[in-house]
């Protein structure tokens, strides 16, 4: 077999590897892990049963799969924000905007996310994940909060408090969102900044 069609081949098995993952972040998305059967995610890709056998022996791979790609993905959007240039306000300000700018379709990954984190029936594996991805989030945003603290930009509270507030009302909002579809102008980001910002600090 030539070089080009084995090429050809590898493109063929990840679209469909992508195409098993889309479903099964929509599945697991709106029905939850103990509700979404292997065939559920089959019908909704619109591949043959036997074929997802190729890709991953159970739904339980799958989920993990998901997990790791929502949670990395969180991190890593994060991460980039938070080491990026200008003052800590200006990152804090440009993350949000970020995050809320979002496709709607990322919000089966949030739901994934969510059940992770809440639900007793979902793989150990995507648990841990979820622990070791959350940790290091908290962490970056703890280190954002207190840059900012030292140079008077935003309120003197304790640091980690601050990134668990605001990792909460992020999450708090995506999912109000995500319920209320047809909301408009919500969220205000200047609400949500000036929660954390200390007044004293004069802002563009």
């Amino acid at each position: 077999m030539s070089p080009r069609v084995d090429e050809q081949n590898q493109q063929i098995r990840d679209r469909r590897k992508q195409q098993l993952l889309a479903a099964g972040a929509k599945v697991f998305g709106e029905r939850g892990y103990a509700g979404t059967k292997i065939s559920d995610i089959v019908g909704e890709a619109e591949l043959s049963h036997g074929l997802i056998y190729h890709y991953f022996s159970s739904k339980e791979d799958i989920y993990i799969e998901l997990a790791k790609t929502a949670f990395m993905t969180s991190y890593e959007t994060i991460r980039r924000a938070v080491q990026s240039s200008g003052s800590p306000y200006e990152r804090l300000k440009a993350m949000t905007e970020g995050i809320f700018a979002t496709p709607r379709e990322s919000g089966h990954f949030f739901l994934i996310a969510l059940q992770t984190n809440t639900s007793k029936t979902v793989p150990e594996e995507a648990l841990a994940i979820s622990k070791e991805y959350s940790a290091k989030t908290l962490d970056l945003l703890k280190d954002l909060f207190q840059e900012g603290q030292k140079l008077g930009e935003f309120i003197q509270e304790d640091p980690m408090g601050q990134a668990l507030m605001y990792s909460s009302l992020l999450n708090g909002v995506i999912f109000t969102r995500l319920t209320y579809p047809s909301l408009e102008r919500f969220p205000q980001i200047g609400q949500i900044l000036r929660m954390f910002t200390d007044t004293r600090f004069v802002k563009e």
